[in-house]
């Protein structure tokens, strides 16, 4: 049973992985034997992660990329093969949302959250997916949604997120049909809220916590440890016979509403 979740051998890369949730997910896959590749906009904060993860004792590199460039993004995918002479996992936490309502909508904010969660998306799957095809052996991706991927949110801006999620959804279905012939595994992991620094300043608002939890119906928000198990389990053995799925990891929202 112990080998379901061994990434011994495996090369990983987690882009945005130096945020609240992605370091998380970096140090759990480190330890169960990946070797890890660390990437977002920010150098110093990837070389930080980096540096830390080899404090105690893992194997780690860090880069950087634009995710809206498919160029950078190309770049950055091949360096990370390169430098490990492998790729087996690509672990995508990249995302962003600017909050504006539809009938106040422009152009260049909705273009902005597609182009990073949409399009970043894809091309980092494909620039992912050409090693992995290339080295014969398979891989494993799994992209971070959101429970807005299937339900929209009243009374907030949330037209082009949503649209961006939803996408993503249908996405990683085709990418997933189109790539089980070079057994490549790809999947969505939708969460709802994460106690993270990022949302700190919500959840410290005792209304909108007391809201927000009365939806839930488990009766809290999602740890980070919540998140990482379920990310092991998508990049490990243990789901090889798994592709093309999104898991809503949401305590049952999306079974209730």
């Amino acid at each position: 049973m112990d080998q379901l979740f061994q990434l011994n051998g495996k090369v990983a890369l987690v882009t945005g992985g130096y945020g609240g949730i992605a370091e998380d997910v970096c140090r759990v896959l480190a330890a169960m034997g990946a070797r890890i590749a660390v990437t977002g906009h920010n150098v110093e904060k990837a070389d930080a992660c980096a540096q830390s993860l080899r404090g105690e004792g893992f194997e780690a590199y860090a880069t950087a990329f634009d995710v809206i460039s498919i160029m950078e993004t190309q770049r950055m995918v091949d360096d990370v093969a390169a430098h490990f002479g492998r790729l087996d996992i690509l672990v995508n936490t990249v995302g962003v949302q600017r909050e504006e309502k539809a009938d106040e909508a422009t152009e260049e904010n909705f273009d902005y959250v597609l182009d990073v969660n949409l399009k970043g998306t894809m091309f980092q799957a494909q620039a992912a997916a050409r090693h992995m095809v290339r080295q014969g052996t398979g891989g494993k991706q799994l992209h971070f949604g959101s429970v807005r991927s299937q339900l929209a949110l009243r009374g907030r801006g949330f037209a082009a997120y949503c649209a961006a999620k939803g996408g993503m959804a249908t996405l990683c279905k085709q990418l997933a049909a189109e790539w089980a012939p070079h057994k490549i595994n790809i999947n969505m992991l939708a969460p709802t809220f994460v106690r993270t620094p990022q949302v700190a300043r919500w959840l410290s608002d005792p209304d909108f916590y007391r809201n927000l939890v009365a939806r839930i119906p488990l009766g809290r928000i999602a740890e980070t440890e919540d998140i990482v198990g379920a990310v092991l389990f998508f990049v490990s053995p243990a789901s090889d016979f798994i592709t093309g799925q999104t898991l809503y990891l949401d305590g049952g929202i999306t079974a209730t509403q």
